[in-house]
């Protein structure tokens, strides 16, 4: 049983965030204020805070005139995105390794297991976030860093959106625990190739779609 959130602004964020990544608010639906807080059985100001930040992370377009609505999904730009990432990730990676400890190899070790075991799609996508994340957070503070996050960021409504079938996300959850093998190993070629690959066949799935 899932516990909601400790704010109301929180709870918000969580049912708007997961009704658009499980596609129960659908691509440029209109999103007004009033009809959501209604919903919700809340106020209107903990929806505009939540609304605020899901067009920070690119789930909502807030238009001042038209009001606010959920993104649409270019193929384009996704093919943009994960064209970055796959340059990038890699190299984001090599530049992490040396910070990549014991510590903090169980810490994604944790979310890897709460993946596993994860069936809620929007809760699964702020997970594999979080692990990406977390394996790459030696490096943060770095130019490179910055970019990387903000290409992810943008990325969680397309990996979703990837992940909808079981054995997609069984397959991703597979590649996950891979590459923890190999960074435990030292093996740190191998470690990037795998997510080059992981973030390749996630691209193929969404053109595909």
């Amino acid at each position: 049983m899932t516990t909601r959130p400790r704010t109301n602004y929180e709870f918000a964020r969580q049912q708007l965030r997961a009704d658009i990544l499980d596609g129960r608010l659908a691509p440029g639906a209109k999103l007004i204020q009033t009809e959501l807080a209604a919903r919700l059985e809340l106020s209107t100001t903990p929806v505009r805070e939540a609304l605020q930040d899901l067009a920070r992370e690119g789930l909502v377009l807030l238009d001042p005139h038209r009001g606010a609505f959920v993104r649409e999904l270019s193929l384009a730009e996704v093919r943009e995105i994960y064209e970055l990432r796959i340059l990038l990730e890699p190299m984001l990676l090599r530049q992490a390794a040396g910070g990549i400890g014991a510590d903090l190899l169980v810490r994604a070790e944790e979310l890897r297991r709460r993946m596993a075991e994860e069936t809620d799609l929007s809760r699964w996508a702020e997970l594999n976030r979080k692990f990406h994340a977390t394996l790459l957070s030696p490096a943060d503070g770095s130019r490179l860093a910055g970019i990387v996050a903000g290409l992810r960021d943008s990325a969680t409504p397309f990996v979703a959106l990837s992940l909808r079938e079981p054995s997609q996300r069984a397959d991703s959850n597979a590649e996950h625990a891979e590459l923890l093998t190999l960074l435990r190993a030292g093996d740190l070629e191998a470690a990037a190739e795998l997510t080059r690959r992981h973030l390749a066949a996630t691209l193929r799935i969404i053109e595909s779609n």
